[in-house]
């Protein structure tokens, strides 16, 4: 875990109390104050907790510059040990507590999903941005709730039909075997109407618990009806667990397709070569490698030279950009109100390390594109350009 956090505070205990003078909360002369909630230790640390590094990495960047209006971005993180319980505390605190000026960044779907229903009662406070895939989050669209992740099901119909026109030959039989969080219906529902379309049969759809133990009965189940397609999502480092039970069980689909998070280092180190030329993932920003990807890779080594580069990395540097690029068109007179406009109003931001970034009052996703990713030689490739994204 990265030791130096120049300019950010990483905040797991202490309390800090702003003034009840502000005129705008988190809002000062000199900074503005966010937080987030986030798996800093327990199973998902390894994976999301580069997120947050990503995102203070550009914030660094952007406040040695002078910061945003003359303000810095002061970034506080609250572990919550991907605990849904200790996330909606966390979310309490800043709220109440805190009195920031938004909620920012974020891993996983159990917890964020329990900061959302316990920000309904909260309808002012922005929440921007984090790292979850469930359509609660902007279906139906809430006042202040931002994000840059496509939903599971708008993943599926991006690179479902890509996966199966690249195969060859055309898969006759498919499998779907997911983590059972909130969006997964919606995505094994999206699955499966392009099979039919497709005339694929499907011969296994199957969900299994958040950290479940052993993929071993999943596996051996989807083995016996060998599927020549297999839909799979997992956690990062859950997924590595099923593709290394494939591996000791010699089997694997000849064609995988994996949600977002297949798209990790965190599940490709592991793994490594054994996903080559079989595995198309969901890419939501470029690999750390990519040219694109510079402004980012550089960031995070300027500030965590230790730290490897990765998927969620190039994430947490996607929102804290998006985020920056709302400050500045919001203005110096901010307000979490204005905020919401600017957001609203923001059309085609290209932060390069990803498709354009757009929102409108209607409509709070604001990436509405997919990058087909590919592995070879243990290794993530780029297969070809964006892809729309649809719900």
């Amino acid at each position: 875990m990265p030791s130096r956090f120049s300019r950010v505070a990483l905040i797991a205990g202490a309390a800090f109390i702003f003034s009840s003078a502000m005129a705008e909360p988190g809002v000062e002369d000199a900074r503005i104050v966010i937080s987030g909630s986030n798996a800093m230790s327990g199973s998902v640390a390894a994976v999301c907790a580069p997120a947050t590094y990503g995102a203070m990495a550009w914030f660094n960047k952007v406040n040695a510059a002078g910061g945003v209006h003359g303000r810095k971005i002061e970034y506080n993180i609250l572990d919550d040990a991907y605990l849904p319980q200790r996330a909606i505390a966390n979310a309490r605190r800043m709220v109440q507590q805190d009195n920031v000026f938004a909620i920012f960044g974020g891993c996983a779907t159990a917890t964020q999903s329990a900061i959302l229903s316990f920000l309904g009662g909260y309808p002012d406070v922005p929440y921007l941005f984090p790292w979850a895939a469930m359509p609660e989050l902007t279906e139906p669209v809430k006042k202040s709730v931002y994000a840059l992740m496509p939903s599971w099901s708008a993943q599926i119909n991006g690179m479902l039909p890509y996966t199966i026109q690249n195969a060859n030959p055309k898969p006759k039989t498919a499998a779907i075997l997911m983590i059972n969080v909130p969006g997964a219906e919606a995505m094994r529902k999206a699955a499966r109407a392009i099979f039919a379309a497709q005339g694929i049969k499907v011969v296994y759809d199957e969900l299994f618990e958040v950290n479940v133990p052993d993929h071993t009965p999943y596996i051996l189940q989807m083995k016996a009806q060998n599927p020549d397609l297999a839909v799979l999502g997992d956690s990062a480092a859950g997924a590595a667990k099923m593709f290394l039970t494939m591996k000791r069980q010699n089997w694997h689909p000849r064609v995988g397709l994996g949600v977002a998070t297949l798209s990790a280092e965190q599940f490709l180190d592991p793994v490594n070569t054994y996903a080559d030329d079989w595995l198309t993932t969901v890419g939501i920003v470029a690999p750390p490698t990519a040219p694109s990807a510079t402004e980012c890779s550089a960031a995070v080594k300027q500030s965590y030279p230790e730290l490897k580069p990765s998927h969620f990395t190039m994430f947490g540097c996607l929102a804290a950009q998006v985020f920056v690029e709302g400050l500045n068109r919001a203005g110096r007179n901010l307000t979490r109100a204005g905020l919401v406009s600017a957001l609203n109003n923001m059309q085609e931001f290209d932060p390069k390390i990803s498709g354009p970034v757009s929102f409108t009052a209607t409509d709070h996703t604001g990436a509405h594109t997919v990058v087909p990713i590919g592995v070879k030689d243990g290794k993530f490739v780029v297969l070809g350009p964006a892809l729309k994204a649809k719900e």
